[in-house]
């Protein structure tokens, strides 16, 4: 296995406990026998890498992101922030939920990653453009990135700390979001537990949160949930999406569009593709897809897909 491409190597050394940095020695001393040129960069904090790779991108052909989700989002960023925006994204799945990875079938086991990483097989994706900000999968308002929010601070759980906060909070009075939705010629506005705009089908690992959405039909999927029980949100959330099977509840809506209008009518949680911020009351988040703007190394099955 060869390549004339030069790579650059993005790290997150602290990513998934050290889990992120132990991956990225194995491949450097991976592609370093292989002769294979490459750079190595390693993070220093949150919000790092988009300026590292823009700095960097044009000395190579290929990024390679080792990390998890957020590694992943930060990278791309880097990418469309340049001015070498063809540059090939590759995915050396480090983290905990790994969602890009698993949506673009990327092997999670090191040796097949770095097959498909050095490999030709290549798939152009959709990209969601939020304000200034690009994401890949999710960009979620509400419940989910409250969630991820608390679960922080004890990330040495793992996916674990996702669960124990996200049942913890079904044993409190249920969050609500005030929000003003609009898109494709329609107006929402209410209160929700949760409203999430996606490019791909699954995230969190196991929920199928948006079984009609593909990375690569120009559309952005929207799925917002109005306020249910803790019971019913218990079963929804924990259960029925693991299969995309959740699309029976009536406090379920879907959409679909090219633009997607949402303004904050309180103080909000949202996650990016797993990262998190907070909106205050009076964010507007214009949300545009933007076509086949990212190419990535991916495994032959999603290239005959």
């Amino acid at each position: 296995m060869e390549s004339d491409e030069r790579y650059l190597v993005v790290v997150n050394p602290v990513g998934r406990g050290g889990h992120a940095q132990r991956q990225a020695i194995w491949l450097l001393n991976k592609l370093r026998r292989m002769g294979i040129e490459h750079d190595a960069l390693f993070t220093e904090k949150a919000g790092h890498a988009p300026d590292l790779v823009a700095n960097w991108v044009d000395r190579v052909d290929v990024v390679v992101a080792v990390g998890g989700d957020g590694t992943v989002n930060e990278v791309l960023n880097g990418i469309m922030n340049s001015a070498q925006k063809d540059r090939r994204l590759a995915v050396f799945p480090s983290g905990t939920a790994d969602d890009f990875a698993r949506n673009m079938d990327i092997p999670l086991g090191r040796d097949e990653a770095l097959e498909v990483l050095l490999g030709e097989h290549e798939k152009t994706i959709d990209l969601m453009r939020v304000n200034d900000r690009y994401a890949a999968v999710t960009v979620g308002i509400g419940l989910d990135a409250e969630i991820a929010y608390h679960s922080y601070g004890s990330k040495h759980l793992r996916l674990m700390a996702y669960w124990y906060h996200g049942l913890s909070m079904m044993f409190k009075p249920m969050p609500r979001y005030s929000l003003s939705i609009d898109i494709g010629g329609e107006h929402l506005e209410g209160e929700y537990l949760l409203a999430v705009a996606g490019n791909a089908g699954s995230y969190g690992r196991y929920m199928k949160m948006l079984p009609d959405a593909l990375m690569d039909d120009g559309e952005i999927n929207l799925a917002t949930f109005d306020l249910m029980n803790r019971f019913k949100a218990l079963f929804l959330f924990g259960l029925s999406t693991m299969g995309g099977r959740h699309t029976w509840a009536s406090e379920m809506n879907q959409y679909s569009g090219k633009e997607i209008v949402i303004e904050c009518l309180g103080d909000v949680y949202a996650q990016f593709d797993g990262e998190v911020v907070i909106f205050p009351e009076g964010e507007v988040l214009e949300m545009k897809v933007e076509p086949l703007a990212m190419t990535v190394k991916v495994p032959k099955v999603q290239v005959e897909e």
